[in-house]
């Protein structure tokens, strides 16, 4: 009998990276996914959610590592790019309130089963203080099953997911419930997607 924890961990899946009409860095086929995404959050079937959305600030942006890669400011705190695309967590409410509230960059808060966190790098291990010992300590890894969701497959989805491997925990990537970057803006094929998909799976991880 499998008595683990189940854990819904959404990645990135805000305007900025999924909306094709206003997205500064769209993710191609991304808004496809969101009732998917949906139907997860609405089942019932996890003890907790975890929300990360990448996040910057004009001052924090300029001049970082990833801005030699994407020039242009994305996901940027206090703007419509930053929040969700169409996908409402169960404590939608109080999390839209809070956030009104604020003019800076929040780095963690909880409401319910839901719990939100802010990154400024793909990663959610090493851009978030607040999320590796939070999460370690919230969910010990014998008793912990984590099924992931959102984007992008191959970057932020990947590094994820490649934290948890690292610290031992039962990974599985909702196959419907993801999309990826396939290609590069000039049309050429993006390697790194069937690479790290396969990464993710010689590492042990379920594609379901």
């Amino acid at each position: 009998m499998n008595t683990r924890k189940k854990v819904l961990m959404v990645v990135d899946f805000t305007n900025d990276f999924v909306c094709e009409l206003t997205g500064a860095l769209t993710v191609p086929g991304a808004s496809k996914i969101w009732q998917n995404i949906q139907n997860l959050i609405d089942s019932g079937n996890y003890d907790r959610i975890v929300y990360t959305f990448d996040t910057h600030t004009p001052d924090e942006y300029n001049g970082s590592d990833e801005q030699k890669i994407f020039p242009g400011i994305h996901c940027e705190f206090g703007t419509a790019g930053w929040f969700f695309y169409k996908i409402k967590p169960q404590n939608n409410r109080a999390f839209g309130e809070f956030v009104q509230k604020l003019d800076k960059p929040f780095e963690m808060v909880t409401f319910g089963n839901e719990a939100f966190f802010t990154k400024n790098v793909f990663d959610i291990w090493a851009g978030n203080k607040s999320f590796p010992e939070w999460f370690t300590n919230e969910f010990p890894v014998d008793e912990t099953e984590v099924d992931v969701v959102g984007v992008a497959t191959n970057y932020c989805v990947f590094m994820n997911v490649d934290g948890l491997v690292k610290r031992g925990y039962k990974v599985n990537v909702v196959s419907d419930a993801v999309e990826g970057i396939k290609a590069f803006p000039d049309g050429s094929v993006d390697p790194s997607f069937e690479a790290n998909v396969q990464t993710m799976v010689d590492a042990g991880v379920t594609f379901k």
